[in-house]
């Protein structure tokens, strides 16, 4: 967390559509505080500080034998309640923002598992807990594996575990949800929000949310998101400054909050709001144009997906096909491997409503032994370097097959592509090959149809993939770069540890060498190159990456618009010289480059602060 007084604010830069200069000027009494922004937009209203009811303290009790079926029967009742609640909550989701409607779908199913209500049951069988003690302990449980994981968006789900422990709590009590009521429009202020809250929040009244923990993967933050909501998280103890009333400015696209700003600050900020509404109506034209720079050069601008995505969505930005389809979400979405029939269904779903023409790049499973489904997970001390992604499906070649089986049977159906996931040798790309092979010689023998030549592709999520780019591209189709945990792995960085997260940078020279790397061994083996991690999304980056010769970007569908609008307004050869400049420049912090490479593209691209 991060913070500063301030006297006056300059607005003469703001008549160059800068409105980084709201905080670099100073008022008396102002403070402004630096978060993480993960959904775009500007908000500005009085707080609402979102304190959650203090429940009781959950204890240990232990209870007599004769008193089991009596306490089962009590988490029974809250468990029913629960659902009836979630799917609710769902339901009210599918009525606006039926995308995520699936995270309290997720929630159901987790509610539902069988290995959660075992474990839950055989804590007041066997162990004579109270149901409140047994819930408690079951969620903890849980948590913990989830926490182990390496892959950011599922060790997020952690909080949701504790989400539905607390909403079984509450049936178990008798307590009702804590609904919030506003007279006039609100910032909401919290230390941290679940989803559950985030959901029953009075969207028509809340303008923006501020919250201490947090991060972009959060279930309360995709959200956020799909609800239109700006929002700042991860800000430290900013609720501890705040009260309710306190007048707010808040910057969901920079991550920063002005508490108790001035006449001047407001003045400043409120023509910030004024141009960013003007520049959204504009973004909202490119969303059936195609992707072109300025001076004509066409730039894909594919869309990542999962079994939940409908054609509406990729109709509506006019994705021209899908750069990343994520498997992973079936396995959780069931709590079991899916059959490969199962799998059959989910992808050809997808691909039977798109143009055959249309590019869709399935990925391998990419999850790992420490984070399969409940119950078979394997533990490991750091299973951010162990069996995962291809080294597991490597280690499970049974398991392996029947997805190879399941998208070859797939591309009888369009143009389908598979990816293996966080290949770091020759070896391991060859190997996936040879199954592959195998999968091939049996379906063939079976007389099922498929595309015999269906193209291969290799993420580049790991330092040595892109040092031996230059092999890799010689037997690969094409190249599709994890930014994510390339960034991670290369500076050694978890993003979602608060005590680090600002070594994280997507324009460190080490992580733009490697991508230049990668992208010039794979053009010059005519091997396509993509980038389908977070950098692809930001308008900054985007402009960078092109630069850098990126053939195709891909993310998720609603943020294709802004970057089609982005990219309409630089050249070809602007970008490039811009990224022949940052490469040259290998003395400078990351953080030093990305500030350079937003006020360069700021003479092209005025409107850059707004997107």
């Amino acid at each position: 967390m991060s913070w500063k007084r301030s006297s006056h604010a300059n607005l003469i830069s703001l008549m160059n559509n800068n409105p980084d200069c709201i905080y670099s000027e100073h008022e008396d009494g102002m403070q402004i505080f630096s978060g993480m922004p993960v959904s775009r937009g500007f908000a500005s209203a009085p707080a609402y500080v979102f304190r959650p009811l203090n429940s009781e303290a959950v204890s240990e009790v232990k209870i007599a034998p004769s008193d089991v079926e009596k306490e089962l029967l009590r988490v029974q009742a809250a468990i029913t309640k629960t659902k009836e609640q979630i799917r609710s909550m769902a339901n009210r989701l599918r009525t606006g923002h039926g995308s995520v409607a699936t995270i309290m779908d997720g929630h159901e199913m987790l509610v539902e598992d069988t290995t959660v209500i075992g474990y839950l049951e055989k804590r007041i069988r066997d162990h004579l807990y109270n149901a409140e003690w047994a819930v408690s302990c079951t969620a903890n449980h849980f948590a913990s594996v989830f926490n182990q994981m390496s892959d950011e968006y599922l060790k997020e789900r952690a909080n949701d575990v504790h989400d539905i422990a607390r909403r079984i709590l509450r049936n178990l009590r008798g307590q009702d949800d804590q609904i919030l009521t506003f007279t006039e429009p609100r910032i909401v202020v919290a230390s941290e929000l679940t989803p559950s809250e985030t959901i029953l929040l009075p969207k028509e009244m809340v303008l923006g949310l501020a919250t201490d923990r947090g991060s972009v993967t959060s279930h309360a933050s995709l959200l956020a998101r799909a609800m239109g909501i700006p929002a700042v998280v991860g800000i430290g103890r900013f609720s501890e400054h705040v009260r309710t009333g306190d007048r707010i400015l808040l910057d969901g696209s920079r991550g920063k909050v002005i508490l108790n700003p001035g006449a001047s600050t407001q003045q400043a900020f409120a023509k910030v709001v004024a141009r960013a509404h003007q520049i959204m109506e504009t973004v909202d034209q490119f969303r059936q144009k195609p992707g072109l720079t300025k001076d004509g050069y066409p730039i894909s601008l594919l869309a990542n997906v999962d079994h939940k995505t409908g054609r509406e969505e990729l109709q509506a930005v006019n994705a021209q096909g899908v750069g990343l389809f994520r498997t992973e979400y079936l396995w959780l979405s069931l709590d079991r491997e899916p059959t490969e029939e199962e799998q059959y269904k989910a992808y050809s779903k997808l691909v039977d409503t798109l143009p055959k023409d249309q590019e869709i790049v399935i990925r391998a499973l990419d999850l790992g032994g420490d984070k399969m489904v409940t119950g078979s997970h394997l533990k490991e001390a750091n299973p951010f370097l162990g069996n995962r992604s291809i080294r597991f499906l490597l280690n499970e070649p049974k398991m392996f097959q029947r997805q190879l089986r399941a998208i070859l049977r797939t591309s009888a159906h369009g143009n389908v592509s598979i990816m293996y996931p966080m290949i770091a040798t020759l070896e391991e790309f060859r190997a996936a090959n040879a199954v592959l092979n195998q999968c091939k010689l049996a379906l063939k023998a079976e007389g099922i149809p498929f595309n015999d030549q269906i193209k291969t592709g290799v993420m580049i999520e790991v330092p040595s993939a892109a040092l031996i780019a230059d092999e890799l591209a010689q037997e690969a189709d094409f190249f599709s770069i994890g930014t994510n945990d390339l960034v991670q792995y290369t500076l050694a960085v978890d993003r979602l540890n608060e005590n680090v997260s600002r070594l994280y940078q997507p324009t460190h020279p080490a992580v733009l060498k490697l991508i230049d790397m990668t992208v010039r061994a794979g053009h010059a083996h005519n091997c396509p190159v993509a980038v389908c991690g977070e950098m692809a999304s930001d308008p900054v980056l985007a402009v960078l990456l092109i630069g850098l010769g990126v053939d195709e970007l891909s993310m998720a569908p609603n943020q294709i618009p802004q970057i089609k609008y982005v990219l309409s307004q630089v050249t070809i050869e602007d970008a490039r010289a811009l990224a022949k400049d940052v490469l040259s420049r290998s003395n400078c912090l990351g953080e030093t480059l990305y500030a350079d490479c937003k006020a360069v593209i700021k003479k092209w691209v005025p409107d850059v602060f707004f997107v």
